[in-house]
């Protein structure tokens, strides 16, 4: 059986970089040739294994490798020198190369291309399983605080953008999960080490209702409500002017491990549609399949996204899917046949969107089945992990 380091930045979060882990962890599984191990870095000063300069006792304890646990796995943790700085943390340091150097291979599953520097001095084979730019990821956080705390945050985001070119030179392969980051990758370092590899999506356990309603239901929307990336804002006001053009509007239901800023939701009550929103938080994967079940359309706001695994599931569940354009979804989302994408910030159009399905019975069905057939054929599980794993066994002979 062949060990694989699963090298992942912030398993302490919510959202796609956890989600990619599980899923290439199930994959090995499932291979018969691969067992997961599961190795942290840290993406904050926070880490209790790091060495910060705010705390003298860790200049002289030094790194540590710190053992943990998430969601059952056995995690190990291993910090940076000097993590008040963004950059220390992608750098390579000698107890992690060491720790990784025990295992047959390393797969990086990240962000942004600039984790791929940690692995840089190990000589086994190394991957790095990426989403999107720093710069493209930070463009709405630049846009908040002070202007000493932009001023810092634009300054560490140049110098990760920088790095990024690193990381991409220092891993054997790239597996990038959109098309517009696909065709970024092969220009900075060829075509030859760059592999299009979404990932899946468990179509067994996310699955449509047994029977179909002509009747509208909800509208429902998963993900971390707090992160401006999310533009939850930009949903209360679609879904407020959705509102007052339909007869019997449906209710809006949000799903999360966090919940609207207090901004939002005073919004929402001058829009007049607070009553009609509810929030579910940190719902099981159970109870999420059956809430895929119980809504009649999907509707994502970002700003930005690396691909969604959240519509996947929506259309795993034969959803059709309403997304504004922000890179990651039109990967996934067919427009005029699995779903619908509209510009940006923008909530007119995803207000015109939505409205148009929840109008039209038929369209939603022909949608949601149309998005049932995709998630099959093109990103179950056993067809997105085909990638790694074949990659695995060329790398390792």
């Amino acid at each position: 059986m062949n060990r694989v380091a699963l090298v992942v930045p912030g398993f302490e979060e919510e959202g796609g970089v956890p989600a990619v882990a599980r899923f290439l962890a199930h994959s090995m599984r499932e291979s018969g040739r691969y067992e997961p191990h599961f190795v942290g870095v840290p993406m904050s000063s926070s880490d209790p294994g790091s060495v910060s300069l705010r705390t003298p006792s860790s200049w002289f304890r030094g790194l540590r490798v710190e053992r943990d646990e998430w969601r059952g796995e056995a995690l190990l943790r291993v910090g940076a020198y000097a993590s008040e700085f963004e950059f220390q943390r992608y750098r390579p340091r000698r107890l992690l190369t060491e720790l990784l150097s025990t295992f047959d291979l390393v797969q990086v599953v990240a962000g942004s291309p600039a984790w791929g520097w940690i692995v840089r001095d190990v000589e086994k084979p190394t991957a790095m399983q990426v989403a999107t730019l720093s710069a493209v990821e930070r463009e709405m956080i630049h846009q908040e605080g002070g202007l000493a705390v932009r001023t810092w945050r634009a300054s560490m985001t140049r110098i990760t953008a920088r790095i990024e070119k690193l990381g991409l030179a220092s891993v054997d392969t790239v597996f990038v999960e959109n098309y517009w980051m696909e065709e970024h990758v092969r220009g900075e370092i060829g075509s030859e080490r760059v592999i299009f590899a979404p990932p899946g999506v468990d179509t067994e356990h996310f699955h449509p209702a047994a029977a179909e309603s002509a009747a509208p239901g909800r509208l429902l929307c998963v993900g971390r409500m707090a992160d401006a990336r999310k533009r939850c804002d930009l949903l209360v006001e679609a879904y407020a002017r959705l509102c007052h053009r339909l007869q019997d509007p449906p209710e809006l239901l949000l799903v999360g491990n966090t919940g609207p800023t207090e901004a939002t939701w005073a919004r929402a009550e001058e829009l007049g549609v607070r009553d009609r929103i509810v929030f579910r938080r940190d719902v099981s994967r159970d109870e999420l399949a059956q809430l895929y079940r119980s809504a009649s359309v999907y509707v994502l706001s970002s700003d930005e996204e690396g691909l969604g695994v959240v519509i996947l599931e929506a259309m795993a569940s034969g959803l059709p899917v309403v997304s504004t354009d922000c890179g990651g979804p039109s990967t996934s989302v067919v427009h005029g046949e699995t779903g619908l994408l509209v510009p940006r910030s923008d909530p007119e159009a995803l207000a015109s969107a939505l409205e148009s399905l929840f109008a039209d019975s038929a369209l939603r069905s022909r949608m949601g089945a149309a998005g049932r057939a995709r998630a099959e054929e093109h990103f179950s599980l056993e067809t997105t992990g085909k990638h790694f794993i074949d990659w695995y066994d060329r790398a390792l002979g």
